[in-house]
């Protein structure tokens, strides 16, 4: 079976998620959406993500979620968003994702994030400053969930061996 990991977002962490997850589904290729624009129809089943900034999910992303969105509605979908805050996941994954597509989705996952990086300028430093401040009220920081990467794949591995496409 072959699986599209599609992922966009602006600091390779998402991009570095996917590949994790590749890691964990036999067949899976990881495609970096500011690259290029795989065709989900040559795919078995398609796990899509990105990053969240500013409480938008990655542009590729949500275009490529729109324009394959009939596609992905006929095989098994997995959706992730990649943030600086766990408890808004949910919050950006209704709002940013297609309601079609999430409602059919196997599962739609946060896979993790990171604090904003030092050395940036501009609005990205204000951005940067205003979210480590958050950020520091956590127990502890954002990072890569192997958890909820191992829940997704047993997800899209599932919906591939009932040969589902979706719930």
């Amino acid at each position: 079976m072959r699986v599209l990991i599609a992922a966009a977002g602006r600091t390779g962490f998402s991009l570095h998620a996917a590949v994790r997850l590749c890691g964990l589904i036999e067949g899976a290729q990881a495609v970096d959406l500011c690259l290029s624009s795989p065709d989900s129809a040559a795919y078995d089943g398609v796990i899509v993500g990105g990053s969240v900034r500013m409480g938008r999910l990655h542009r590729k992303a949500r275009e490529f979620l729109t324009l394959h969105q009939k596609t992905l509605l006929e095989r098994p979908l997995c959706c992730f968003v990649c943030c600086a805050f766990a408890d808004r996941a949910q919050e950006y994954l209704d709002k940013e994702v297609p309601p079609a597509l999430l409602d059919h989705a196997e599962a739609a996952l946060w896979l993790g994030g990171q604090a904003p990086r030092p050395g940036e300028s501009g609005i990205d430093r204000f951005l940067s400053s205003s979210i480590n401040r958050e950020l520091a009220h956590l127990e502890t920081p954002p990072a890569f969930d192997p958890g909820a990467a191992r829940q997704l794949a047993d997800a899209m591995r599932s919906a591939l061996e009932r040969g589902g496409s979706g719930r």
